[in-house]
This record gives C-alpha cells, structure tokens and sequence, in this order.
C-alpha cells in the first residue's frame, strides 16, 4: 500500500486513469491540435458560471431586467461571474471556428469520421443558439430586440418556428421558454454531442500527420489542462478589466442596437436582405458544413486538396468575413419593423 501512495498508482487505479494511456500520434501534442479541448474547456465554465447565475435569475419579463442588476451589483461575485460568462462564450466562440477551420483543412472529416464531423458541426450550431438566447435573456434593449427577432424569425418560418411566436403556449412567457432552452434543453444536446464527440475520438482515433512518433493521450491530456487553465486566467483577468455591461431598459417600438460581436456577421446579411438574413444566413452556413463530407467524395485525404469544395468553402468563409465587417462597421437598421 505505502508503494502505491508513492508512485501515486494509488489514485490511477481506482480512477482508471491508466485508460488515459494510449497512443496517439506525437504531432497531436500540438497546439492546433487542442482547440477543440480548449472549446470543451470553455464550455465547463459557461455550465459552472450558468448554473450561478441562474440561482439570481428571474425569467419573468417583469423581473428579469431587475434579477440581471441584482447580479451585478449585490450577488456576491456575480458581477464578475457573469462577466466570465460572456468572455468565455466569446472564448469558446473563437475556439470552435478555428477548430472547425483547422479540421475542415485537414479533412478529418473523411471516412470513417464522418459523425465526428457532424457531431462537432451540431455542437457549433448550440453554441450559436446559445449566444444569440442569452443576449435576449439581459431584458435590455439589445435583449429585447433579440427577443423581437427571434417573434419574427418564428412567424416567417411557420410550423418550424412556432416554438419562437407569442402565440405557441398562453401558459408561459417566451422569455422563459428561452430560459428553458438556454438552460436546459441546450446544454442538454451540447452535452450529448460532446459526449459522443468524445467517444469517436478515443476510438477511432485523433486525424493527425503520423511520422513514425507516439505519445500517450494522458500527456496530451496534461498539456491541455495547463493550456485550459491559462486561458482560464486570461479570461478572468478580463472580466476583471473589462466587465459586461447591462444596457437601458427596453423601450418597445425601437430598433436601435447591434448584436454581441460573433452575430455580427447575421446582422450585415439583415442589413442586405431584411429580417430573411438571419434565417437565410445560419441555415446556409451550417447546411454547407453539414453537407461538407458527403460533397468531398475523393478517395485522397490530403490535407487542403479539397478540389471545389475547399474553393466553396473558402469562398464562404470570405463572405461570412465580410458580412461581419460590414456588422461591425455598417450602420443601425431597422429590420423587424419594430
């Protein structure tokens, strides 16, 4: 027993860490290679910083914009805690594209990862929904405005987005249906997809350039940690630095704000199409991404020899680029005729 304590097998043993212990390609030890353990990261914090909020949270639209300045002024902590949540979304908003990035060039969606793919591509999209639910949450103008669109988006869609209208249930508001979906229903399905994620990972193994060198999932593992809890200083300090604020009360009849930044890029579309842009804009995005290994049929996997379909998927990125830069720096429109 004193010889397990010492070599701290202790420990391995009855938490199975030996399982951690099988090989993977050395040059998976990279740090492109840990995006996505840096988005699943971040995506701890936003669950343990939800799961405090939302014991201050009141979804009743009478009460929520009052629930969200008690939070920041009199919670304790909670005006910091909130700020680590929307810094760590904003985080896991910049992992999660530059994973999909780097996968989408290596082609780690070929045979046999093909739901790897789509289960990371659908985690993306919850993120998306998560952003764009817990603006609407603050009850400000800019959330008010969200709640508006997502009213409007709902009406245009029809059966499909019934769940969004006014009109889908007398017995609660759609403030706390969107509660509910942002803090159940969503986390549910993130999880879910991470969970499987992670299981075709571990058995079909990490895509990387294989030179002949190994090295064990538990160092990679370590590595990632020290990388995560990094990150996870960087962003406290900014929330510290930097604390989201909490906009005007609503003011009903006014369209007058912009959207948290990685939505930017949905409200230059709204600005070029009308309301139709922010349905017309995901729907396309992640149709593409989905589509993604069933159109890149060749039989080579070498990385960034895509043919047309890296071409369509370059191409894209630049207007979604473009459209963002035109969020950021077009002006305020209407676009729900509020």
């Amino acid at each position: 027993m004193a010889s397990e304590k010492s070599d701290g097998s202790w420990i391995s043993t009855r938490l199975a860490l030996e399982a951690l212990d099988y090989a993977i390609p050395r040059t998976a030890n990279r740090w492109t290679y840990m995006l996505g353990g840096l988005t699943a990261f971040f995506i701890v914090i936003l669950i343990v910083t939800g799961l405090y909020l939302a014991q201050f949270y009141n979804p009743n639209p009478l009460g929520a914009y009052d629930s969200v300045l008690y939070i920041i002024t009199r919670a304790p902590f909670g005006d910091w805690i909130r700020s680590l949540h929307y810094w760590a979304a904003g985080a896991a908003t910049l992992t999660v594209t530059a994973h999909i990035i780097h996968v989408f060039w290596r082609r780690s969606y070929k045979k046999p990862r093909e739901v790897t793919w789509w289960a990371g591509v659908g985690m993306a999209g919850l993120l998306f929904l998560f952003i764009v639910t817990g603006a609407a949450l603050r009850n400000d103008q800019e959330g008010f405005e969200a709640l508006a669109h997502f009213v409007a988006g709902g009406e245009m869609t029809g059966a499909l987005g019934a769940f969004f209208t006014e009109g889908f249930t007398r017995s609660t508001t759609l403030l706390s249906r969107i509660y509910s979906l942002h803090t159940n229903l969503l986390p549910l399905g993130l999880l879910a997809l991470l969970g499987l994620h992670f299981w075709l990972i571990r058995h079909l193994g990490i895509h990387a350039a294989y030179s002949g060198e190994t090295s064990v999932f538990r160092k990679h593992a370590v590595r990632l940690t020290g990388v995560g809890l990094v990150a996870f200083s960087v962003i406290g300090l900014i929330a510290v630095l930097f604390p989201t604020g909490l906009g005007y009360p609503a003011v009903a009849g006014f369209e007058v704000t912009k959207p948290h930044w990685p939505v930017l890029w949905v409200y230059g579309l709204e600005n070029l199409l009308g309301a139709w842009g922010m349905v017309l804009g995901p729907t396309a995005l992640f149709a593409f991404l989905a589509a993604v290994p069933l159109l890149d049929r060749s039989s080579d996997d070498t990385p960034g020899r895509h043919g047309w379909v890296g071409w369509l998927g370059l191409a894209l990125g630049l207007v979604v680029l473009a459209l963002w830069l035109y969020g950021v720096f077009g002006p305020r429109q209407q676009h729900i005729g509020m």
